[in-house]
């Protein structure tokens, strides 16, 4: 397989991918922005200071929905120091995921497949963290609880998520890249 990213002797990272890919990364990217929303401890219109100051008013119970509980996992055992440690940092911790997310559709916004993808380090390092939280949120569709679970295993291509489950090694694929690219 052709790797998609590769370390260029400027100190950028240069990728090409298909228009296809590019669709796959933009829907995958957008679902990522809505599912970020959901459940949102500042509300939907936090006022003015709560929102700058990125710490929710009240107590902070762990998302309902499993794919925001992966994204954002308790940091205690006890459930009252685990709400108190969400209050205060997964505001900030989504607007986070948030960003990484939309800088990355960013520089896709213009790409057409097959055209070089130059990224400085930073936009890198945005693209590592927005796929590999992309491929968590997958892994819980797919009941993926570790790294030894292959799904291949036991998700045939007659099973509806099959594609999740090309989506997901890919996306695994893409993190492996970045990561050699970053290192040169």
């Amino acid at each position: 397989m052709l790797k998609p990213f590769q370390a260029h002797r400027s100190g950028r990272i240069v990728g090409v991918f298909t228009d296809g890919q590019v669709g796959v990364l933009r829907f995958l990217l957008t679902g990522q922005l809505a599912l970020l929303d959901e459940e949102d401890p500042l509300g939907a219109e936090p006022d003015p200071l709560t929102a700058a100051l990125g710490i929710a008013d009240g107590p902070v119970k762990k998302p309902d929905n499993p794919a925001l509980a992966r994204l954002f996992p308790d940091a205690y055992g006890d459930a009252d120091e685990a709400s108190e440690f969400r209050r205060l940092t997964e505001p900030d911790l989504r607007e986070g995921k948030r960003a990484t997310a939309r800088q990355v559709l960013e520089t896709l916004e213009d790409y057409r497949g097959g055209d070089k993808l130059t990224l400085d380090g930073d936009q890198a390092r945005a693209w590592l963290s927005a796929v590999n939280d992309v491929r968590l949120v997958l892994a819980v569709w797919l009941d993926i609880e570790d790294d030894d679970d292959n799904p291949f295993d036991r998700i045939d291509e007659k099973d509806d998520r099959y594609e999740i489950v090309v989506m997901y090694h890919w996306l695994g694929a893409l993190v492996e890249w970045l990561v050699e690219a970053l290192m040169g």
